[in-house]
């Protein structure tokens, strides 16, 4: 192929996750087959929504060897003339009227992966939940479903809509509320998107519907956000950047006269198992056999390893390959340790330590970085040695000391971090740039010169030689950083913008991102033309697009200024011609002449300049006061300045802008055109000029600036001025030895439900009032915005000590919880805050928002009116977290593990008829451990399965050698605690089983109890697992009853053998004849049940003989023996039971 040949990209906007990605396949595909790519955005300058059939400029369509139109970019109707030009045009998720090839992913096979993994779960009831308005996707995925389902033999439901905008704002309450018609929740749902299935979550949790135990729900796309979705959701994969680069390559081939074929070629999806479908939580690879090969370890290390450092699944060229040396030397060290723990490993050691220091370094979270590690060892020591514990704990050992050595120091070099410094001089640029852009007569609006402090190297401005859509664009500005650029003519056709020579500068760049980018300077309604930019751009940058179109958005402004301020310049020109002209040309304009005699020292004011004032011609007298003493007090040095220089003969023509007091007392802009007329001897004799009522022109520039910067519904400064002055204030701490700032984060609790219940205006006058409230409570000098939503973000500067932030957030969260009158109703809201403060020597605003933020969740998590102050220990904790789940891992395999064992009794002969097994962990340092403080872990991290299955087997073997010492023996049973995860995973009954098979232990000596929180969750499964494990011969108790949810009803449906009384009831009812009518209406219940009942926890002889009385059975605790050593306990036992 030729050099240079080149592929236009049309699509709304260029960047973010979803075009971004596409792009960036795009431009992988091309820069080896040596191609460029001209981006096209057709979206305003504002990223704001533009209808596809809006857009119909042919752009660059001289420089195309062939067209790639996105969905919502160019009408059908434009993409058919490109192709009449005998050149090829190709879609990109989107199906035009005409043939073309078309690239979208597998639509119809990811559905049907979807519903067929929902079938499987054995649910019949499956809903479609697209959007409304729907787009192209809503419509072929909702076809899809249909068929899935009618393939299945299944019904299918009308599609659910839920309600969204261009900005990606979803509601889903419609769609619930569709959903929940008729009486009849729908087992399980499929989402045309992410997006809209996260929505729906979160509206089926306010009505109470919890997913999955209530609703399975899958998405569609796998964005980033879905794994960090509460329940992590379950999708169906995509690449985007297998699409672009899909889409990139057919367009190449076709340039080249290669046959490409109409029609949808489409990229493969899989399907991404997480929790709300149903599916249990895995915590990583299982073991051999069936272990992954080591080519798939490899890739998901990658994977995790690229969304943790770059936040992408995506990589460049170059990215990937840095990150593939990355696996393989720590692939290499782990298998040179699966070998031998010997010391031979230090320089591995410290290779791989440097390497993931620096990926840890560019990661906002290092945690990432870790679990990725984690489960690439624990993947690698299931392949190379499963059943070789030893090589699991070494391999154990090793990441918790990368852990270690990673997390020990969060002020890391930045000096390895060239991205994050790159995008911290954006930020500080940001607000010189915008201040220059908006600033006239400084830099003209159509000057390029900003950016120089940009990392563009060249650029080109196009405006319209005519009427916006014509087809010449004069080329007014260029900017080339190294002065290659050659002279361009002053007028270029529309379809050869932007001009070859910085096309083909884009070429020489060497970048992974080497293309052109054009946006329209469109904003407001204003259309000027494009700007064109080259550099090192990387599309799914989304932060650094949206301020190149911020720039474009202020060069806008500029340009609408400029134009103003030379319409007024022609007509001052028009004036100076001749007073006649002047005249005439004045009234043409509707402007109020002035005309000043200095040797009388009278002054003429048409009528029209009276009339301007609201005055009437005898209103107003020949006196110069008439007009100095109406200028606005900070206007009149100017003023004076002006007329100086008029007398003195420096400044023969002026023009100048100012207020002047009008007849009702308010002021009005003015623009003054100013002219000396001298005599023969060169003396100023008179002053003539005119004046213009500017003053809607400057409410409009007043207008713009304060939108860009300003709330509009609370009148609060926005994220980009809290960001601006945020950097300010980190630079000063930076500059300025014991200056203090603090960063205050917080969202209002109750707001949701007031919006949704009684009305977004409702909703905006409750942040109005809120808004208000924190303006009054702060400082003069601090700054409250709001975020968007009911986020705010208050910055404290100048503080005497940390103390002082939480002083004046104690007063924040006071005014915001007082009641709120609005229309009558009083309504209330509350908050948590996070304070972040500039002690922890930050070097980003990023930073100091994301440890307000985590310290704000951390105050959700302790309630409504908290508030947190973040600091390094955060940090610590996920330190003893490793070292204690090191410790969990070591002690099952060391044996540090034992079970005491504690007498039940029946009550009436305080005779022994079972025991319950309680596992004590000696551990070897720090003593005995409570499982209060390890079974939460054990839970969390899966080793509780590992140490379930310990405690079942060490139950079988104790209950065998009693069984052997005295047969009787065997009506003793032995309860055992099942966990949640235990409870839940599908291999239970099968290891139960067999474990008891291998000690030959018949079922009837082994009881399991389970708590009502772990059965409630999802009451039909549990039901049926309850009832497997009843038939295998196998006694159920409930345990802890009354402090969870079960109710009457819900007992009824499990085969529950027995309930156990919590100890928190038997202790109060001396005290409290609430609690003693509780336990007499458990054990009343647990007796019309035909259901045993047993009291745990009894400690007096008082509390054991209220519970005879009220008719409870049997009973435990420490009145009758404390748990004991599996020695000791059979004391209790009786010889013959």
């Amino acid at each position: 192929m030729k050099r240079g040949t080149t592929v236009g990209f049309v699509a709304p906007f260029v960047h973010g996750y979803f075009w971004g990605n596409i792009l960036a396949g795009a431009l992988q595909a091309a820069a080896p087959r040596g191609a460029r790519i001209i981006a096209i955005q057709t979206f305003d300058a504002g990223l704001q929504g533009y209808r596809d059939e809006d857009f119909r400029t042919p752009i660059g369509w001289d420089h195309f060897d062939a067209l790639v139109a996105g969905q919502a970019s160019l009408p059908d109707q434009v993409l058919e003339d490109f192709a009449r030009t005998g050149r090829p045009v190709l879609t990109v998720f989107r199906k035009p009227e005409f043939d073309c090839p078309i690239v979208v992913p597998d639509n119809d096979g990811g559905i049907a992966l979807a519903v067929d993994h929902l079938v499987g779960h054995g649910h019949r009831d499956i809903a479609f939940v697209g959007r409304d308005p729907a787009d192209a996707d809503d419509v072929i995925r909702f076809a899809a479903y249909r068929a899935a389902m009618a393939r299945h033999g299944l019904t299918p439901r009308p599609k659910a809509a839920v309600d969204w905008t261009l900005d990606e704002s979803y509601d889903a309450t419609r769609a619930v509320a569709q959903l929940r018609a008729g009486g009849r929740l729908p087992a399980a749902a499929v989402a045309v998107t992410d997006l809209v299935a996260m929505a729906l979550i979160r509206s089926l949790a306010e009505v109470g519907v919890k997913v999955p135990a209530d609703m399975a729900v899958i998405g569609f796309d796998d964005v980033a956000e879905a794994a960090a979705c509460e329940p992590p959701l379950s999708t169906i994969s995509q690449s985007f950047l297998v699409a672009g680069a899909t889409v990139c390559n057919l367009a190449l081939d076709a340039a080249e006269g290669l046959p490409v074929a109409p029609g949808a070629h489409c990229t493969p999806v899989t399907f991404v198992r997480r929790e709300s479908c149903g599916c249990r939580p895995e915590s990583g690879f299982t073991a051999a056999p069936g272990a992954p090969d080591e080519d798939l370890i490899r890739a998901s290390l990658i994977d995790g390893l690229a969304e943790a450092a770059h936040d992408v699944r995506e990589l460049t060229w170059s990215q990937r390959q840095v990150l593939s040396g990355v696996a393989d030397r720590l692939g290499a060290l782990l298998t040179a340790v699966a070998h031998g723990p010997g010391t031979g490993h230090a320089d591995d050691l410290r290779t791989t330590t440097a390497d993931l220091r620096r990926l840890v370094a560019e990661s906002p979270n290092p945690l990432q970085i870790v679990n990725a590690v984690r489960t690439f060892a624990q993947a690698l020591a299931a392949r190379l040695a499963p059943d070789d514990l030893a090589v699991a704990n070494r391999f154990e050992r090793l990441v918790f000391d990368l852990a270690l050595l990673l997390l020990e120091d969060r002020d890391l070099d930045v000096r390895g971090r060239p991205t994050v410094y790159h995008d911290r001089e954006i930020q500080r640029r940001y607000f010189m740039i915008g201040t220059d852009l908006v600033r006239q007569p400084t830099l003209a609006g159509h000057s390029l010169e900003w950016l120089a402090d940009t990392e563009f190297r060249t650029g080109c401005l196009g405006l319209w030689d005519g009427r916006p859509g014509s087809d010449t664009l004069r080329v007014v500005s260029t900017y080339d950083r190294a002065g290659r650029l050659p002279a361009l003519p002053e007028t270029c056709a529309v379809s050869a913008f932007p001009p070859l020579p910085l096309v083909g500068l884009a070429d020489e760049q060497g970048d992974d991102f080497r293309y052109v980018y054009v946006l329209p300077v469109r904003f407001a309604g204003s259309d000027w033309g494009f700007l064109a930019l080259a550099g090192p751009l990387d599309p799914r940058a989304e932060a650094a697009f949206e301020r190149y179109n911020h720039w474009a958005v202020l060069m806008a402004v500029a340009l609408t200024n400029e134009q103003a301020i030379h319409s007024e310049k022609t007509l001052l020109d028009e004036i100076r011609t001749s007073e006649e002209r002047y005249a005439l040309a004045a009234e043409a304009a509707n402007d109020g002449l002035w005309d000043w005699d200095l040797a009388s020292g009278t002054v003429f004011y048409s009528s029209r300049w009276k009339a301007l004032l609201g005055c009437a011609d005898h209103e107003i007298t020949t006196k110069p006061d008439e007009w100095i003493s109406r200028v606005h007090p900070e206007d009149r040095a100017a003023v004076h300045a002006m007329l100086s220089g008029h007398l003195s003969g420096r400044t023969p023509t002026t023009e100048l802008e100012h207020r002047l007091r009008a007849a009702d007392g308010s002021y009005r802009w003015m623009l003054n055109h100013g002219r000396s007329m001298c005599d023969d001897d060169g003396q100023v004799i008179r002053l003539v000029g005119s004046i213009t009522d500017i003053t809607d022109r400057k409410l409009l520039e007043g207008q713009l600036r304060h939108d860009a910067y300003y709330d509009q519904l609370t009148g609060l400064p926005n994220r980009s001025l809290f960001l601006e002055r945020l950097e300010q204030a980190v630079r000063r701490a930076e500059r300025q030895s014991g200056y203090l700032f603090a960063v205050v984060f917080l969202d209002l609790d109750g707001f949701k439900l007031i919006n949704d219940s009684l009305g977004h205006q409702v909703g905006d006058q409750v942040l109005v009032h809120v808004a208000e409230r924190l303006a009054q409570v702060v400082r003069r000098n601090d700054l409250v915005s709001r975020f968007g939503g009911d986020e705010f973000v208050l910055l404290l500067e100048d503080l005497d000590d940390p103390g002082a932030a939480q002083n004046t957030v104690v007063r924040v969260l006071s005014v915001i919880s007082a009641p709120i009158d609005v229309d009558g109703r009083t309504l209330a809201v509350s908050s948590a805050a996070g304070i972040a403060t500039s002690a922890t020597g930050h070097h980003t605003a990023d930073e100091y928002l994301r440890d307000a933020d985590t310290a704000m969740y951390r105050a959700k998590a302790a309630g409504s009116g908290s508030y947190v102050l973040f600091d390094g220990s955060m940090h610590a904790g996920v330190v003893q977290q490793l070292q204690l789940e090191s410790d969990l891992r070591q002690a099952i395999e060391g044996g540090q593990f034992d079970l005491h064992y504690q007498p039940i009794l029946r009550l009436h002969d305080r005779r022994t008829v079972g025991t319950e097994a309680l596992i004590r962990w000696q551990h070897p340092r720090r003593g005995m451990i409570s499982p209060n403080d390890f079974l939460p872990a054990a839970e969390s991290t899966g080793l509780i399965r590992d140490l379930g299955h310990w405690t079942i087997e060490a139950v079988a073997r104790q209950a065998r050698a009693w069984l052997d010492d005295n047969p009787a023996w065997g009506d003793l049973a032995v309860s055992v605690n099942l966990s949640n995860r235990q409870f839940w995973d599908p291999e239970l009954r099968t290891f139960v089983n067999e474990t008891l098979e291998k000690f030959a232990v018949p079922s009837s000596m082994v009881i399991f109890e389970i708590t009502e929180g772990v059965i409630m969750h999802n009451q039909d499964v549990a039901s049926t697992l309850m009832r497997q494990l009843n038939e295998d011969g196998f006694k159920l108790h409930l345990d802890d009853f009354g402090t969870g949810y079960s109710s009457l009803a819900a007992l009824h449906r499990f085969p529950l053998d027995a309930l156990k009384i919590d100890r928190s009831f038997v202790s109060r009812m001396r005290t409290d004849p609430r609690s003693r009518k509780l336990v007499r209406l458990m054990i009343a219940m647990g007796l019309d049940l035909g259901i045993q009942v047993i009291a745990e926890g009894i400690e007096t002889e008082e509390e054991a003989a209220a519970l005879a009385e009220l008719g409870c059975s049997y009973v435990q605790g420490y009145l009758f023996s404390r748990p004991l050593p599996a020695a000791e306990v059979t004391r209790h036992f009786p010889a013959h039971p």
